[in-house]
């Protein structure tokens, strides 16, 4: 433990790229435990980095009172011993202080929700900021004793606003962009439309290089994150199950069963709920529900399906890559999922066919019905969706009608309802 702590103050923090994040995170003066969890590679360790050059560059912290300590690294052990060390081997080598502690992987040392407990309660000028990838520990499965304790900051990968600040381009506001400023920000949200958010993913120059990095991540979530944190024997039925999946946009357990039935695959359908639970667990999948007041509509409907990373729809299932507008539905789902409450989210359809992608509620109240379509040009088309989100805002009682589109700008009264177009560039910026 010393070896490692004296390196670590020699060797500080690597560079990194700058990420948004709350600026609540820091000081540990909100009272709480900080926990970063989120899909794996999604670059929690870094923001990690980016918290500690903030607290000592911006607030001024020494870097004495300031450690990160990885449980991978492979010179400590994996016993409750190596944390009951921890503090002693600091105070013998700085000192008592207020430290910041940074520990990453922690979920590796068994009984550490006791740990964390014992010094949240008895030392007040410690703080701590934890980190877990999703084969650990999940916002969903933090320990009763820290129930209350924690602030959970969920880890997603880039948004467009990020991606485009990695590829270091920082284009005018929205309104005052020039012709080829707004033909750059399209050029680069094709691409991140088709690659996806993953900060390696994004910095790797290498088309080539970028699919066998999305290939990894996608088999080493499916071996630690799924198979081997549930113990999964069958390893060939998940694969198959998830590959499906990545094939649906809208998910039932009864069609999938009946699907892979007909394929000669046995499976139970209390083995697929449960699949479908581990998805949502390890931040690769979400199952977004119809609007309905009615437990069994939920229930009973089949739900949309929506996935962490673009990149996994256009790289693990090569069939769908030309399918952008799925590509951008999930690009605007992910970016309501950083800035909305994932519950408040459904879609809404009608008996007569209408159907609305996005139902966004405050409280109980629909606070917003928001349609995407990737190409508005052809008339029948602009028909169609307009007058599924006329017809939802009839019936849910909503006037902030919003449509989605690629290019498309500008605003349409529809029965009294005035639909707005804006292009997803301008709406993600």
């Amino acid at each position: 433990m010393k070896e490692l702590l004296f390196e670590w103050h020699d060797l500080w923090i690597p560079a990194y790229r700058t990420r948004r994040f709350d600026p609540s995170l820091l000081g540990g003066d909100v009272g709480k435990v900080t926990l970063f969890t989120g899909c794996r590679r999604a670059g929690k360790t870094y923001l990690m980095f980016q918290l500690i050059d903030r607290l000592h560059g911006e607030m001024g912290i020494p870097r004495d009172d300031i450690v990160y300590v990885n449980f991978e690294d492979e010179r400590l052990r994996w016993d409750t011993g190596t944390l009951t060390e921890l503090l002693p081997t600091l105070v013998e080598l700085y000192g008592e202080r207020d430290f910041h502690l940074f520990l990453d992987e922690i979920h590796h040392i068994p009984n550490w929700d006791r740990w964390v407990r014992r010094v949240y309660d008895r030392y007040k000028n410690i703080s701590l900021y934890l980190a877990s990838s999703s084969s650990g520990l999940s916002s969903k499965e933090i320990p009763g004793s820290l129930r209350g304790r924690t602030l959970t900051y969920e880890v997603y990968p880039l948004s467009f606003n990020e991606y485009l600040s990695f590829k270091e381009f920082a284009p005018s506001p929205s309104d005052g962009m020039s012709p080829i400023e707004r033909a750059k920000v399209r050029r680069h949200f094709d691409e991140y439309m088709e690659y996806g958010g993953f900060p390696e993913v994004v910095i790797e120059s290498s088309i080539r290089r970028k699919k066998a990095i999305i290939q990894d991540y996608f088999r080493t979530i499916i071996a630690l994150d799924i198979c081997e944190r549930y113990n999964i024997k069958n390893t060939r039925l998940i694969h198959d199950y998830v590959r499906l999946v990545l094939g649906q946009t809208r998910h039932s357990t009864n069609k999938t069963y009946n699907t892979l039935r007909s394929q000669g695959i046995s499976v139970g359908k209390e083995t697929l709920l449960d699949y479908t639970g581990y998805l949502e667990d390890v931040f690769f999948a979400f199952f977004v529900p119809i609007h309905s007041g009615k437990v069994k509509n939920r229930l009973y409907y089949p739900k949309k399906v929506y996935f962490i990373d673009n990149s996994f729809i256009n790289h693990v299932i090569s069939r769908f890559t030309a399918d952008k507008g799925r590509q951008m539905e999930n690009v605007v789902f992910l970016h309501l999922l950083r800035t909305t409450d994932t519950e408040s989210i459904s879609y809404w359809k009608d008996s007569k066919g209408h159907e609305i992608d996005f139902v966004i509620r405050e409280g109980t109240d629909v606070n917003r019905l928001i349609q995407v379509c990737h190409d508005v040009s052809r008339p029948e088309t602009r028909e169609r969706e307009t007058r599924s989100l006329v017809s939802g805002a009839a019936e849910l009682g909503c006037d902030k009608l919003l449509l989605v589109t690629r290019d498309h700008e500008g605003e349409e009264e529809i029965d009294g309802h005035v639909v707005k177009y804006v292009p997803v560039y301008k709406w993600l910026l």
